[in-house]
């Protein structure tokens, strides 16, 4: 299962009970005292998951690895281009 799939399984089954609240399926005097919280609970949620993927986001931003010796050897590429076409009479310039 996909994270995608994931998510939109959680989605679905939280829309369900809280459709099931709000159109008063589930009837308890609990609910009712919360109802203005269940109101709310999709938009904090999506607060919340705004949250999560600019952490995750950051997160992998700041530990994205460097490839030291790629760097290296790429430098070292460039510089043997270089001089492969000097030496067939290409002006460069540094």
């Amino acid at each position: 299962m996909t994270k995608l799939m994931e998510w939109l399984a959680a989605a679905a089954a939280f829309f369900a009970v809280y459709l099931a609240i709000v159109t008063r399926q589930l009837r308890s005097d609990l609910l009712d005292e919360y109802m203005f919280e269940i109101k709310l609970s999709p938009v904090i949620l999506v607060v919340l998951f705004g949250l999560y993927s600019a952490t995750v986001v950051l997160y992998r931003t700041f530990t994205f690895n460097n490839c030291e010796d790629a760097a290296k050897e790429l430098l070292e590429q460039i510089k043997e281009a270089k001089a492969d076409l000097r030496s067939k009479g290409m002006v460069l310039s540094d």
